[in-house]
């Protein structure tokens, strides 16, 4: 169990927080005196409806991998026979392999989130910066780049890294407290109460900060 009010993992048989005395009913789960504000890791995250976005979000991912893999299966026989490149059964063994290979994909972005963590940091860098690059004509272009780190309470940081498209960079600012949920891309802010916009943990889309649930996947929001 966490601390709404601090945001720090206590003993679910106490009933108060352990470093900053906020009383709450562990039989309930709800906090006696919980902020109205918008301060604080939201204990919305253990909604049923996150979880049932997690099952739905692996079964498509492996739905996705399958047909690819059926594509693949199929479209290199048909390949090899037509521009006779690849003579058969090598152009079916090159399909297999080309599927399998999305099939362990899927499968291995499923085991990586069943042993994902939830832990606690702070943003403490945050830059972006132009870069020329050689494109396939020869022809330099220039490239936007944004970075952000976060510093993990436990050591280590976490670097993250988007090229043109900024992502969810603009939403976070150094020094913000932020909460990674485990299975999830997403960073929870300790501290919502100057934001206009909110996003949604399970699909990381943008919703007004009046919403109380996620306009696209109806996911509750986390405040």
């Amino acid at each position: 169990m966490f601390c709404q009010n601090c945001g720090i993992e206590i003993d679910s048989n106490l009933n108060y927080c352990s470093n900053c005395g906020a009383a709450f009913a562990p039989s309930q789960g709800v906090y006696q005196n919980a902020p109205t504000n918008l301060v604080g890791f939201s204990p919305k995250i253990n909604d049923p409806a996150f979880k049932a976005y997690k099952n739905k979000s692996k079964a498509w991912s492996f739905i996705f991998a399958l047909i690819l893999a059926v594509i693949a299966i199929i479209a290199f026989p048909i390949y090899g026979n037509a521009s006779k490149e690849i003579e058969w059964p090598n152009s079916l063994y090159y399909g297999m392999g080309i599927g399998g290979m999305f099939v362990i994909i899927a499968l291995l972005q499923t085991i990586k989130r069943g042993i994902d963590k939830t832990w606690d940091g702070v943003i403490k860098y945050k830059d972006a910066y132009r870069r020329k690059e050689s494109s396939n004509t020869g022809h330099a272009v220039f490239h936007t780049f944004y970075v952000l780190k976060i510093k993990k309470d436990f050591g280590g940081t976490k670097k993250h890294k988007w090229r043109d498209t900024p992502g969810p960079y603009s939403y976070y600012n150094i020094g913000d407290r932020v909460r990674h949920h485990k299975g999830f891309y997403f960073y929870e802010k300790y501290d919502k109460s100057r934001d206009t916009h909110i996003m949604c943990a399970a699909c990381m889309t943008f919703n007004d900060i009046n919403a109380t649930v996620c306009e696209k996947c109806k996911c509750p929001l986390l405040k």
